[in-house]
């Protein structure tokens, strides 16, 4: 029992301090962003990447390895509980790196689509609207992967908005929000070179992931209908 109060202790740690670290992260690189976007967002990429993994496999609910775990471990005796748990844990890391091929492999070419679409250059600047869409995936689209992998009536849900909030999908409608709005000081005349592309995007996405996920655990049960 002891064990298993540390290991929520520890979860509700890092669950607590990702949206700082994540926003820290960027907070430290910013100047370098500013002045090379496409070098900035590619050596960020694996740090948020790291960040990602650690609080899907330690903070959340995985719908396949979790129930896998939960009836083999109903089996072990209690001896060998804590062996049970080590390979859990090992699961849920094997499961958050599916997760972030699927992410990269299916959420960054779609997230590309949809920034091109929406206006952003695609015959100049290739590199940074990439890199943009990649970042975007792993922060909205991993964490999505992981607690529902491929079930049609979860991503139903999510497409269409009537998914119940959670700290998962608050985090990604966040991240999506905050790309959008990030957009809106790049047209404007005020020649500043933060204002180059895409950096107010990334920092929209950054700072509406972390919002979206203090909304949804706020919100928790509700649904986000806009209909």
């Amino acid at each position: 029992m002891a064990s298993m109060a540390d290991r929520s202790g520890i979860a509700e740690n890092i669950r607590h301090a990702h949206p700082i670290v994540l926003l820290g992260a960027l907070y430290a690189t910013f100047t370098s962003l500013v002045n090379d976007p496409p070098t900035l967002l590619l050596q960020l990429l694996p740090v948020t990447i790291g960040i990602q993994i650690i609080h899907a496999s330690t903070c959340l609910g995985n719908s396949g390895g979790s129930k896998v775990a939960t009836a083999s471990g109903n089996k072990k005796k209690a001896k060998s509980a804590s062996k049970a748990k080590s390979e859990d844990m090992g699961s849920n890391v094997l499961a958050a790196f599916f997760s972030l091929f699927l992410a990269l492999l299916i959420g960054t070419p779609a997230a590309f689509i949809v920034i091109v679409l929406l206006g952003a250059p695609i015959t100049a600047d290739l590199s940074h609207t990439v890199l943009c869409a990649a970042h975007l995936s792993v922060l909205a689209g991993l964490p999505l992967v992981y607690s529902y992998y491929v079930q049609g009536l979860k991503w139903r849900d999510i497409v269409s908005l009537n998914l119940p909030m959670d700290e998962v999908y608050g985090g990604a409608l966040g991240a999506c929000l905050g790309a959008w709005l990030g957009a809106v000081p790049i047209p404007l005349d005020w020649d500043r070179d933060w204002q180059r592309w895409p950096v107010t995007i990334v920092v929209g996405i950054y700072a509406g992931y972390a919002v979206g996920r203090l909304g949804g655990l706020a919100l928790i049960g509700k649904v986000a209908r806009f209909n």
